[in-house]
């Protein structure tokens, strides 16, 4: 989801969350007075949305694949992203209460096109009649377990159809042009490949984008620091993250000037009020940490944004020489990584990410 959208979703996701709890409430507030008999309409209403949840996730991979929808990775539980691993259908997301609640990690169109109301409809309403058939089935085991089951499968229902309807609104990036996908899939492995792949498509703004993780991972900092200069302009919000990150690594190689150090304390300043889903799993925070001379708080906070974003970026956390000479640790350290920085979510599949 673009980020003006991102934004503009936010609000509607807390109101329905809201109603979603005061619903629960209501469906189980009669039998509050009867002691344990509350647990069954408790534990209807839990059955009810985790089911849903899943018919959901069903409903994506599809008919509404089928229809023109695009699921790009998962997330699994609720709560903060601790760790993320990468997939042949894209990222996958583990969060802090690992509950059985599957989401789509990115949403979009499968041709990156608005959906016409019509074609909405289309994609709609085969969920909308199963979320319709399981209540029902959901109401024939009884009582209180079984009325609240199938309230708030209804109730979860709504959801999905709002956020359907946002992304299909707008053009948005489900699909990537041809040879990207191989580009981002090859920077994990090998980043002189991804370059020779990169350099072979045409130039675009797909393709100036995907540049900027092949140039982050290459080390080529001060490059970087002028493309994505470019889409900062626009009010890119996504790469004004990797432009802050591109100055502080300049800035440790010893090439920034006083210009580029005023930008990434402005930058910084910016980046702190972007939605969290934004700012996880960067090492944003451990960079403002080590600007402001704290670097036992930078290795901190380095090592939880690169668990959040990979296992992968984990270890070249681990592995890498540490910048901060107070911090080295006592035993001998192992060879340096092959990739110069973690390149975090800047590595996902662009689109909508929950």
């Amino acid at each position: 989801m673009r980020n003006g959208l991102l934004r503009r979703w936010a609000p509607v996701d807390k109101v329905y969350r809201v109603v979603l709890a005061v619903g629960c409430v209501a469906v189980c507030l009669p039998y509050l007075s009867g002691g344990l008999t509350v647990l069954p309409p408790a534990a209807g209403a839990i059955i009810g949305t985790y089911a849903l949840r899943w018919l959901w996730a069903a409903h994506l991979v599809g008919p509404g694949r089928w229809l023109g929808l695009w699921a790009g990775g998962w997330s699994f539980g609720v709560g903060a992203v601790v760790r993320t691993t990468l997939g042949r259908g894209g990222p996958r997301y583990l969060r802090r209460i690992p509950l059985p609640v599957p989401a789509p990690a990115a949403l979009g169109t499968r041709t990156g096109a608005p959906l016409r109301p019509g074609r909405l409809l289309l994609v709609l309403l085969p969920f909308l009649a199963a979320a319709a058939l399981l209540s029902q089935l959901l109401a024939l085991a009884g009582g209180g377990f079984g009325r609240a089951a199938a309230v708030l499968c209804l109730l979860g229902a709504v959801r999905p159809v709002l956020l359907t309807a946002a992304v299909s609104s707008v053009p948005t990036a489900g699909s990537l042009p041809a040879g990207l996908p191989e580009v981002l899939a090859t920077l994990q492995r090998d980043v002189a490949g991804a370059r020779r792949l990169l350099d072979a498509l045409p130039d675009g703004p797909d393709t100036r984008r995907a540049a900027l993780s092949v140039l982050l991972a290459e080390g080529r900092y001060r490059e970087l620091v002028d493309l994505a200069a470019e889409f900062t302009a626009d009010g890119d919000e996504h790469t004004a993250l990797v432009h802050a990150r591109a100055l502080a690594y300049l800035d440790e190689t010893g090439a920034a000037t006083d210009a580029d150090r005023a930008a990434f304390r402005t930058l910084c300043a910016e980046a702190c009020g972007l939605p969290r889903e934004l700012r996880a799993g960067t090492d944003l925070a451990a960079l403002r940490e080590l600007a402001l001379g704290r670097a036992d708080q930078a290795v901190v906070a380095a090592r939880s944004a690169a668990a959040v974003a990979s296992p992968r970026c984990a270890a070249a956390w681990r592995t890498r020489p540490s910048p901060w000479p107070c911090t080295a640790p006592a035993t001998p350290r192992r060879p340096a990584p092959r990739w110069p920085r973690p390149a975090g979510p800047d590595r996902r599949a662009p689109g909508w990410h929950s």
